[in-house]
């Protein structure tokens, strides 16, 4: 069974478990593991409903140095992965309308320091879909779940995170839209991201 970070509540500095289970994560190499892991996002549709879709192929690592708050994500998500739970929506958005999964097969994300911002932890990551690339301030939580489900795990240390971040479409060229006939688009510019992490480090 793999062995998880100390309890977070274990220690009360008033810094909060954010900062305390990033403050303790062990130096070396951390896999996201992608079978626990997802990428999501939500966006506006028809001005009234909201749409969530998931990037069900990720990967990713994180490298953590003697100060755990100088660590470098990079992560991967294959772009032809999408799923809305649309077929016909899923199609479009591979198209070149949207992400043009064939020729810009991944969007990737790489990010190297942890700054804190009032109460909240932020990670500055450049973002690249459609090989433009952009910094997106991504808002950050960590966790020590207590064990992870399989109990014939190899050796290992665990640790969840969480990464949320608004960005605009159209500022990494996804540009379609249409218009409604009684007003408005079909299609919001104000994205949601969330990633949420379970990641590895294995002794």
């Amino acid at each position: 069974m793999a062995t998880p970070v100390d309890d977070v509540h274990a220690l009360d500095d008033g810094a909060g478990p954010d900062r305390w289970v990033i403050a303790r994560l062990p130096v070396g190499r951390w896999t996201v593991d992608s079978e626990r892991s997802s990428v999501s996002f939500t966006a506006r549709h028809l001005l009234v409903t909201k749409v969530r879709g998931y990037f069900l192929r990720v990967s990713g690592t994180i490298d953590v140095p003697p100060d755990p708050f100088g660590s470098r994500v990079e992560a991967v998500a294959e772009v032809a992965s999408i799923s809305t739970g649309d077929t016909a929506r899923d199609d479009h958005l591979r198209s070149p309308d949207f992400f043009d999964a064939e020729r810009w097969p991944l969007m990737t994300l790489v990010g190297s320091g942890i700054r804190s911002s009032g109460e909240r932890y932020l990670l500055d990551a450049v973002m690249t879909i459609r090989n433009v690339s952009r910094v997106v301030p991504f808002v950050v939580t960590a966790s020590a779940p207590p064990r992870l489900p399989d109990e014939n795990e190899d050796p290992g240390e665990f640790a969840r995170f969480t990464a949320m971040a608004t960005v605009n479409r159209k500022d990494f060229g996804l540009r379609w839209n249409s218009a409604i006939e009684t007003g408005g688009v079909v299609v919001g510019d104000t994205i949601e991201l969330h990633l949420d992490v379970v990641a590895t480090r294995y002794r």
